[in-house]
């Protein structure tokens, strides 16, 4: 059995559409980074089958068929049928705000340098000489607004128990770390200010109901184990 205890941020879990030529419910779902966790998932399968048989690795990812693209934007395109014309203007007003642009820009920067020596510098220092509480406070602040350690959870979550694999009980915190030093490096040299505006976009009452929302509609599956002294504890049972 593999311990799956933490989660490496990859374009996938930040991919936001650029909004061209797209409708309104394809662009609130990809301006908001929702329709990334769709290749989280499978990215989480692929690295836990590696080592395993090719008709394995087909049979366990066919039941990962209701996180696939289509399935998922089926799910998000039904949800946002049920908002009123307001708050679809409201929510493309908020993902087309040029904070919200500067702030994709930022992560997807952030993103393409991760592994790079000049992240590794970072995340070393960060270790060593940690920022202002403040400044640590406001970024967990963000990453509360967006609910990304909320998708994060999720997906591994669902990968192990389709996989039934075990789950460190340290790998939410583990996320969770690996969130925060994330966005504290992608916004490193982006001002108090401007994190701010951001985080009242991304607290706009009708934001944290499609967040909320289209968490809820993700697919369900049973609870994975988790590692505990040695004995196994089914979060299904």
């Amino acid at each position: 059995m593999v311990a799956v205890t933490g989660i490496a941020l990859t374009s996938a879990e930040l991919a936001y559409g650029d909004g061209a030529n797209e409708g309104a419910a394809e662009r609130i779902i990809s301006g908001s980074g929702v329709s990334g966790i769709s290749t989280q998932v499978r990215q989480l399968a692929e690295a836990q089958l590696s080592d395993s048989k090719d008709i394995e690795r087909r049979q366990r990812m066919r039941q990962l068929l209701p996180w696939s693209p289509s399935a998922l934007n089926e799910s998000f395109t039904h949800l946002l049928a049920s908002f009123t014309d307001d708050e679809i203007t409201r929510l493309l007003m908020i993902i087309d705000d040029s904070i919200m642009a500067r702030g994709r820009l930022m992560e997807d920067i952030a993103l393409r340098e991760q592994g790079t020596p000049e992240y590794e510098r970072y995340m070393q220092r960060l270790a060593a000489y940690p920022p202002a509480v403040s400044r640590v406070q406001r970024l967990e602040g963000l990453v509360s607004a967006t609910r990304m350690s909320e998708w994060l959870i999720h997906a591994q979550t669902s990968v192990a128990g389709v996989l039934e694999q075990d789950l460190d009980q340290g790998y939410e915190a583990t996320t969770r770390d690996t969130v925060l030093n994330f966005m504290l490096y992608a916004y490193r040299r982006v001002s108090n200010a401007e994190i701010d505006a951001l985080i009242r976009l991304w607290t706009d009452p009708v934001m944290q109901r499609w967040l909320t929302e289209a968490l809820a509609v993700l697919p369900e599956t049973a609870g994975p184990s988790f590692v505990t002294d040695g004995q196994l504890l089914n979060t299904s049972q």
